[in-house]
C-alpha cells in the first residue's frame, strides 16, 4: 500500500512573481491521471518555462474518484510556486479513465436502437445487433437491441422502446441509424425521449461520420457504455477545480493529441480513450519541434528518424 504523504512530490523552478516588475504571470497547467500517480505541472504562460510540478498517488479509491488525487495535485502544485488560483489561465488534463472502464469491464449495459428502411432495412437491422461485445480479457459490452423502421418512427414509438430497454436493465442508449450521417433527425430525436426520460444516450452520427453502419453503431455503442463512468468523472472533477477556487476552462486530452472542453468529453468520452499517450507524445513533439502531426496510437516506432503516425477512427 503506498503511503499518502511519502508518495507526494514536488519540485519549484522559478518564483511565480516577476520580482523585477511585480506583474503577476498567468499560468497554465497540465494533469496527468495515471493508474499508479497523478502528476500536475505549471508552466508560465507568457514563456513557457516550467515553473513547478507535483505528484500525488491516483485516488481511485477515493468517494470522489479521481478528482480527489487531481485536486491534491493543484493544490500543492499551487503552494509550492505560490501561484493564487486566479492566476491559473488554463488547466488541461489526460486520463486513463475511459481506457481503464474498458479494461476492467466497468461498463453500462447498452440499449441500441438500430433504424433503417426499404431494402437497407434488413441489412441494417443485423448491422446494429452487436450482441456481447468483446472490449478486454474476459471483458464485455453487453448490448441489447431494438430496430425501428425509419419510416414509422414516432416519439412515442422511441419513448416505449427506450422504455422497453431500460426494463431490460439498460442504462444507456446508443441510437444508429443507416445514413444518419445526412439525415441525423431520427437519432436526434432519440436524444431528446431518452434526456427526457433521464436516461444516458448517444447519437451514432454524432461519434463517427463513416458510412459504415456497423462500425458507427459499435461506436456508438461503446461511447454509451463509458458514459455513466466518464460524465460522473467529469462532474468530480470540474466540482473540485471549481471549489478549490480555479474558474479557468478545463480542457481534457484527446486520443488524436487535440483537447477537448469538458461539456463534449460528456457527450463523446470515446475521444479520451489513450488520451494518456496522447499527452505524451504531444509533449515529444513540441520538445523536438515536430510542427505536424495526426494523430496518436499506443506503440510508436521512429522510422528513419520520423514519427509515422496514424489517425485513430472508430472502434473496429
Amino acid at each position: 500500500m503506498v503511503d499518502q504523504k511519502s508518495a507526494q512530490r514536488v519540485e519549484r523552478f522559478t518564483q511565480a512573481v516577476n520580482s523585477e516588475s511585480g506583474e503577476r504571470r498567468s499560468y497554465r497547467i497540465g494533469i496527468d491521471v495515471g493508474g499508479t500517480f497523478t502528476h500536475a505541472v505549471a508552466i508560465d504562460a507568457g514563456t513557457s518555462t516550467l515553473v513547478a510540478k507535483a505528484m500525488v498517488p491516483t485516488s481511485h479509491r477515493a468517494k470522489e474518484g479521481v478528482a480527489k488525487g487531481i485536486v491534491e495535485a493543484l493544490h500543492l502544485l499551487l503552494q509550492s510556486a505560490e501561484i493564487v488560483p486566479s492566476a491559473v489561465s488554463f488547466i488541461a488534463h489526460s486520463t486513463t479513465q475511459a481506457t481503464n472502464a474498458l479494461l476492467e469491464g466497468d461498463l453500462a449495459h447498452v440499449g441500441i436502437i438500430g433504424m433503417g428502411s426499404g431494402v437497407n432495412a434488413l441489412l441494417a437491422d443485423s448491422s446494429t445487433k452487436l450482441g456481447r461485445i468483446p472490449v478486454a480479457s474476459g471483458c464485455f459490452l453487453e448490448t441489447t437491441q431494438r430496430f425501428l423502421n425509419s419510416q414509422t418512427v414516432t416519439e412515442e414509438l422511441v419513448r416505449k422502446t427506450i422504455v422497453e430497454l431500460r426494463d431490460l436493465g439498460c442504462t444507456a442508449i446508443a441510437a444508429s441509424e443507416a445514413f444518419a450521417p445526412d439525415q441525423p433527425g431520427n437519432e436526434q430525436l432519440v436524444l431528446k425521449v431518452a434526456q427526457e426520460l433521464g436516461i444516458l444516450a448517444t447519437a451514432g452520427s454524432e461519434v463517427s461520420q463513416l458510412y459504415g453502419l456497423k462500425v458507427r453503431t459499435r461506436t456508438a455503442a461503446i461511447n454509451a457504455g463509458i458514459l455513466p463512468k466518464m460524465i460522473e468523472s467529469a462532474d468530480l472533477t470540474e466540482r473540485s477545480v471549481r471549489e478549490a477556487g480555479i474558474s479557468a476552462p478545463i480542457m481534457i486530452m484527446r486520443s488524436d493529441g487535440g483537447v477537448m472542453d469538458i461539456d463534449a468529453m460528456r457527450k463523446r468520452p470515446i475521444l479520451s480513450i489513450l488520451s494518456g499517450p496522447a499527452a505524451g507524445v504531444a509533449a515529444a513533439m513540441m520538445f523536438l519541434r515536430i510542427s505536424r502531426a495526426c494523430a496518436v496510437c499506443a506503440c510508436l516506432l521512429w522510422r528513419n528518424n520520423r514519427l509515422p503516425l496514424r489517425s485513430m477512427g472508430s472502434a473496429y
